[in-house]
């Protein structure tokens, strides 16, 4: 029998296809954004850069890089045209439009029956938030946390509360979700078992240290019964 009692799963990418459904326009939209602030570039050349940079599973800063590649126009801030991007990326409230990923809704249900299930999401709040609330997600989680990585906190700070919620062994708790260094890497520091969702632009990281080594593997968020023995 599984040692889990309690799933702790991530949103983007791993139980909602952020990656199918949303980032498409939200890379549109911080091109958009930073051609009208400066950049010197056309729409389509952005846009190319983007899903290269998205594509190669790079953990820097997406819009630095692009500003680095085609540069401002004169007399402007580098940073400051990156950060028009970033925020048209990010900051954005989500009021339809998107679906877990078929059957998902299903199994979380199911999952429920036999665990405590958590969900913990990083990104800014506003736009974390509006997710929930579209998909519906309080009637399928008994916690919900969102992560805003402005405010210094980490993905680490939420399970450590779930932990101390739950008052039960690390053994007894499985992190799931597709960011090697947050979903896999800070639950493995608190002695969490992990599961790694490989999709998204994220499904071609490698490990950059033990902490980022996933306990087990898949492709999408349907083979986690079986693969996990859940």
């Amino acid at each position: 029998m599984t040692p889990f009692k309690h799933l702790v799963f991530d949103l983007d990418d791993t139980i909602l296809d952020t990656y199918g459904q949303l980032v498409p326009q939200a890379s549109r939209d911080a091109c958009e954004a930073m051609i009208t602030a400066g950049l010197k570039t056309d729409l389509a050349s952005c846009m190319r850069l983007r899903e290269e940079l998205g594509r190669s599973g790079g953990r820097g800063d997406t819009y630095g890089a692009i500003v680095a590649r085609f540069g401002v126009d004169g007399g402007l801030d580098p940073a400051l045209v990156a950060a028009k991007g970033s925020d048209a990326f990010y900051n954005r409230r989500v009021t339809g439009g998107i679906s877990l990923f078929p059957g998902t809704r299903e199994m979380l249900r199911d999952l429920k029956t036999k665990y405590g299930l958590h969900l913990v999401t990083a990104g800014q709040e506003k736009t974390q938030v509006s997710k929930v609330e579209t998909l519906k997600l309080g009637e399928l989680f008994d916690s919900i946390h969102v992560i805003d990585y402005r405010t210094g906190r980490r993905k680490g700070d939420a399970f450590a509360a779930i932990q101390d919620h739950t008052k039960l062994p690390a053994s007894a708790h499985l992190s799931i979700g597709n960011r090697l260094d947050s979903d896999i890497a800070d639950a493995k520091r608190l002695g969490w078992k992990t599961c790694w969702v490989r999709y998204g632009e994220h499904a071609e990281d490698s490990p950059q240290n033990e902490f980022e080594k996933a306990d087990f593997a898949i492709d999408r968020i349907e083979e986690l019964l079986v693969k996990c023995r859940l």
